[in-house]
């Protein structure tokens, strides 16, 4: 049986290699490609889910609207619980947001280079990806998006900020600009790495019907393996997103542990200003090195040029630290997430051997 034609044109979006999988003794290991959180999460929730595991009753579908969460992260984001959705993922939000919004053959605007999945998963169901490309900086140029969007007119457009892979923080105002110019488009604001610069365009979501922001609990909160995510919208939004989501597809202990997060906020806040630190020292340390070009990030990873992409990656592989090569869209380009200081001084010294 064949897919259908969308499919079988697919480019599919390329994950990371699995090494890091096969070896057996992961305490050793400096996991630097996927931005997860370097740290596991609060303590809070290890006590949680072992208390979910012994007493709650596994055996039951999740609970399909938890009001306990929903009321967290309406504190949390300063946005009305009617206003929030929970997926199994950001990931998930965005492949329901283009079933709810988009129709085959509709146009979405995706500002590049950025996170592949969303295209892919455009592209999977009909629609068609057109690209607004970044200056060499990572920066938009706004006079010219705007230019871009009056012309090719897409139905959905697609910001990851801060952008994932450059760190890129691209301006509030002028996206609201933007948001608030072309009502008719669809504005997916991508804030997987907002709790890292603290910018969002949370504010607009009581005038504005033509915005959905995504989050999610991998980055900061140290949850990526429970695939736990939201998004903040209008109320009429997310009622049209319920129509097709199946509420009982977020399971019990994901509910559980994003729970256990977000009564420890504090936690997270500490993890976030070690990050901060610690990409400020990585950053300087390899720009006294004068052998990489780096871009500014305002994220929880930096974007990295350098000649030997692939050797680099592969001395670091030697010695348990793992990157993410980023050479297959753009060019000479690596991507490191950053973990604590003492773990980034841990790179630096790795990186520096590469060179003796």
């Amino acid at each position: 049986m064949k897919p259908n034609s969308f499919i079988q044109n697919l480019k599919p979006y390329i994950p990371i290699a699995h090494k890091v999988w096969e070896i057996s003794k992961k305490e050793e290991i400096l996991k630097l490609d996927w931005n997860e959180s370097s740290m596991p999460p609060s303590p809070k929730v290890l006590t949680a889910l072992q208390q979910a595991i012994l007493n709650d009753n596994l055996h039951w579908y999740p609970n399909t609207h938890n009001a306990e969460l929903l009321a967290l992260l309406s504190n949390y984001a300063n946005v009305p619980s009617e206003c929030i959705e929970i997926f199994a993922s950001s990931d998930c939000s965005h492949e329901f947001i283009l079933q709810v919004f988009g129709s085959v053959g509709d146009k979405v605007c995706i500002i590049a280079p950025t996170y592949d999945n969303f295209r892919s998963r455009a592209d999977g169901i009909g629609l068609q990806s057109v690209f607004f490309h970044t200056d060499e900086k990572g920066n938009i140029d706004f006079n010219l998006l705007d230019n871009f969007l009056a012309n090719t007119q897409p139905k959905i457009v697609y910001i990851c900020n801060p952008n994932n892979p450059t760190g890129t923080l691209h301006d509030i105002l002028n996206l609201e600009l933007l948001i608030t110019k072309y009502g008719d488009m669809l504005f997916i604001i991508d804030e997987a790495y907002y709790e890292f610069c603290g910018k969002s365009v949370a504010y607009l979501l009581p005038t504005m019907q033509n915005l959905i922001i995504t989050r999610t609990f991998s980055k900061a909160f140290g949850l990526a393996s429970f695939r736990i995510g939201y998004c903040l919208s209008s109320a009429q939004n997310i009622a049209a997103l319920n129509l097709l989501r199946n509420a009982k597809n977020i399971t019990h202990l994901s509910q559980v542990a994003a729970i256990a997060a977000l009564k420890d906020k504090e936690y997270m806040e500490s993890y976030v200003k070690e990050v901060v630190l610690a990409r400020e020292f990585f950053i300087n340390a390899l720009d006294s090195m004068r052998e990489f070009k780096l871009y500014p990030s305002n994220a929880n990873f930096v974007f990295i040029q350098h000649r030997d992409i692939n050797g680099l990656k592969m001395f670091l592989e030697k010695r348990n630290i793992f990157i993410r090569d980023y050479s297959h869209i753009v060019d000479k380009h690596c991507r490191i997430s950053i973990g604590t200081r003492e773990q980034m001084q841990c790179v630096v010294r790795e990186i520096k051997r590469f060179y003796r």
